[in-house]
């Protein structure tokens, strides 16, 4: 840590560093003083010795001869009628040695000596002399400039500059608050933390600044964008990583929690990342995602992820806390001057902070959009806390050309999507309107969303925020789109899925009457998305049966003849070749449970398929392979004509022996939490067959690895939760006057925005 950028603190930030660092430095206790507007004090000691006062000027783009002559001018009648025993100027402006000695001589006698004058050149040697001190402020840590470096030199290991970009700007406005300290705690003990959340409540801001905080310990911080499999692409075993995936159930609940068997892999990648020092992982979706997801993956329910869980809440942003956010995106946001100033007035900024609904997120748009159009920003903030909606409301129906708001329209169907899929499909909808659809047209629109409603990162197109996309969602509801040129505008499967899964939603029932309108359409749609599957065959997540699957579901949705006759068509004698198996297995349940197919089609499917995976079971259980057997009689068991057939069990059980044997005779190795599912999965099958007793002493030597590695693994979850449950302190109440005292003083200062 060789220097400070202390330009990016502000003038609160400067005096609490300040008080704490020059208590240090004095050797005594110092308050920050709640002063009349003419008295001239910021931090103050009132002792024996007599009276010692601070005074704190943060301005760092002044010169030095500005600095003095404010100082003369505006300061040192102040100090006179004070009369202190000590008068000490503490400023980020460099002081030279001729400015000290005019300086000196002015304040005399109050300033002792030049030594009594601190730049920011003695600041920041005093700071670097105190690293612990330097590590409780928490932006004072982050504007060092090693760190800064740091968050620099991360491009070489990020997919997108999204970091780059976000870090420094929420550095700027992040106010660290309980449920930041709750996460950071929670990380430290377990190195896995997910952060839920309602939606703008800080999420990302609180994973971005312990990703900074990670940084500032030698960690790469790599984005974890598709699914948790990136994780073992960017895994170095030799390098500190902090992985951060934000929303990794999505943004909306129009999103597939997680792609196939992926909750397994996440499983295993929090307990890999928790057992290997140098790694972590920050996680962050919605709340009621969250519990979503609990209810379709029961591994997010298990304590490996359970216990990684913290919530931030809005009761974690008390008083004084929303106060500092409020000042700090007003004091760094594009508004006037004048409409910066009007925030000092408790009448403007004392409505916002105790909002019921007071959000950062919405702080942070309303004084961004607002720059833009000159309006009252106080009016328009508490207007938008009253109705979040109305934010973009306005903006999407009133004040957007045609051309941009077919381009959201479009944008919902993907969520997010290349720029050049994009176009095209922006094309088709508005060729299917008559619309003017060149590419000029489309990049004036462009142009007008970006930055506002859209970001453009790497060529690809995303909402600017999950807010905008939840409007979208609202807006196609209301019957607002051309839902039938919509639907034939996809050119992407995903589209389709994502219009399908908003009209299952609660408050989709616009949305569900318009594809039922149009079920032709939507018919021809999913016929068109075979074509994104030609190279996924074999995908572990996705193949032809999982779309079929998806488009059975549809119709039974949108009670669709047509769309249920193309799944049928689709699933005649002979498809079982082309799939996985567990997405057959799957296809052929949703098949025989569906009222829109066949009886007798349905039984044919299952017939085909149980002859293809008894086949397989037997042949690989006659070489051996006892996992892949396993596998295939659990798919057998789980279609229901699998019990008429010939029993299987018999040649399962002689592999399974065969395994143990295997596992009995392998040398005694360190217990590996890895292994214990696989040996609880194999001696379990044995029991449950009454097998165990055909080799005993196998048996007993599996089962005794199998429960030290279950106690081991549990004591060291134990350990880790006791770690954190000792290093978490009970939240004090705030003192609610104290904290309106000192939002006022804070607020106060955009009076004095140079």
């Amino acid at each position: 840590m060789d220097s400070f950028e202390l330009g990016r603190l502000t003038d609160h930030d400067f005096e609490v560093v300040c008080r704490d660092l020059f208590s240090d430095v004095l050797g005594i206790p110092l308050e920050i003083f709640p002063r009349g507007r003419d008295r001239g004090i910021d931090l103050r000691h009132t002792g024996p010795s007599g009276t010692t006062v601070v005074q704190c000027k943060h301005w760092p783009r002044a010169t030095q001869a500005t600095l003095i002559r404010r100082l003369i001018k505006d300061e040192l009648p102040k100090v006179r009628a004070l009369a202190p025993d000590r008068y000490i100027v503490a400023t980020t402006v460099g002081l030279t040695v001729d400015g000290k000695e005019e300086l000196c001589d002015a304040f005399a006698p109050y300033v002792r000596d030049t030594g009594d004058l601190y730049g920011v050149d003695e600041i920041v040697a005093e700071l670097l002399r105190r690293p612990d001190l330097v590590r409780r402020h928490f932006r004072l840590w982050l504007s060092s400039t090693s760190v800064l470096q740091t968050v620099l030199n991360q491009d070489r290991y990020l997919r997108s500059s999204w970091l780059q970009k976000r870090l420094p700007g929420i550095a700027d406005t992040f106010v660290p608050h309980e449920g930041f300290e709750r996460a950071k705690q929670l990380l430290d003990s377990q190195q896995v933390c997910v952060i839920a959340g309602i939606p703008g409540v800080g999420k990302t801001t609180v994973a971005l600044m312990l990703a900074a905080w990670l940084m500032g310990n030698s960690y790469e911080v790599h984005e974890i964008s598709q699914d948790v499999d990136e994780i073992g692409t960017l895994w170095r075993d030799d390098t500190r990583q902090v992985f951060l995936y934000d929303d990794f159930l999505g943004s909306t609940t129009l999103d597939t929690p997680l792609n196939k068997n992926e909750d397994n892999r996440l499983l295993s990648v929090i307990r890999e990342i928790q057992e290997r020092p140098g790694k972590a992982l920050v996680m962050t979706t919605r709340d009621y995602l969250l519990e979503h997801a609990r209810l379709r993956h029961d591994r997010l329910a298990e304590p490996d992820v359970s216990d990684a869980v913290t919530v931030i809440r809005l009761t974690d942003l008390d008083l004084q806390v929303r106060g500092q956010i409020l000042y700090n995106h007003v004091h760094h946001s594009s508004l006037p001057l004048n409409d910066k100033r009007r925030f000092a007035d408790p009448v403007v900024w004392r409505p916002v902070v105790q909002h019921r609904n007071f959000n950062p997120r919405l702080v942070e748009e309303t004084l961004r959009l607002s720059a833009r159009r000159g309006q009252d920003v106080g009016a328009a903030m508490l207007e938008n806390l009253d109705d979040p909606g109305r934010v973009w409301e306005r903006i999407v129906e009133n004040e957007l050309s045609d051309a941009a708001v077919h381009m959201l329209e479009v944008l919902f169907t993907f969520r997010s999507a290349p720029l050049e899929d994009l176009e095209e499909s922006w094309h088709w909808y508005r060729e299917e309107m008559d619309q003017a659809a060149d590419g000029r047209t489309f990049r004036r629109a462009l142009q007008l969303l970006d930055g506002t409603m859209i970001t453009i990162e790497q060529g690809r197109v995303a909402f600017h925020n999950p807010s905008i996309e939840d409007y979208l969602r609202f807006h196609l509801n209301a019957g607002r789109a051309h839902f039938l040129e919509l639907i034939r505008a996809t050119v992407q499967g995903e589209q389709l899925r994502r219009l399908v899964a908003a009209a299952r939603m609660a408050d989709g029932a616009g949305i569900l009457a318009r594809l039922r309108e149009h079920e032709l359409a939507v018919t021809a749609a999913a016929h068109q998305m075979e074509d994104d599957l030609e190279m996924e065959l074999f995908d572990e997540d996705e193949s032809l049966s999982t779309h079929l699957e998806w488009a059975l579901g549809a119709a039974e949705l949108l009670d669709s003849a047509s769309l249920a006759a193309y799944v049928t068509k689709k699933t005649l004698p002979s498809f079982t070749h082309f799939s996985p198996i567990s997405h057959l297995v799957s296809l052929a349940n949703s098949l025989s449970a569906s009222p829109l197919v066949p009886q007798e089609h349905a039984e044919r499917f299952v017939e085909e398929l149980t002859d293809r995976i008894q086949a397989e079971l037997l042949e690989s259980a006659e070489v051996g392979d006892w996992y892949r057997s396993s596998t295939l009689y659990d798919q057998l068991q789980s279609i229901p004509s699998a019990s008429d057939r010939e029993p299987v069990t018999p040649v399962l059980v002689r592999c399974a022996l065969q395994e143990l044997r295997r596992l009995a005779a392998e040398p005694e190795q360190e217990p590996h939490a890895a292994n214990l599912e696989l040996m609880t999965e194999l001696l379990d099958f044995l029991w449950e067959q009454e097998a165990e007793d055909e080799l005993p002493e196998e048996f007993a030597v599996v089962q005794d690895r199998a429960e030290r590695v279950r106690t081991a693994r549990d004591a060291e979850q134990n350990e880790r939760l006791r770690q954190y449950q000792a290093q978490r302190e009970p939240a004090g109440r705030s003192d609610e006057a104290r904290d309106r005292a000192l939002v006022t003083e804070l607020m106060r200062k955009l009076e004095d925005t140079p």
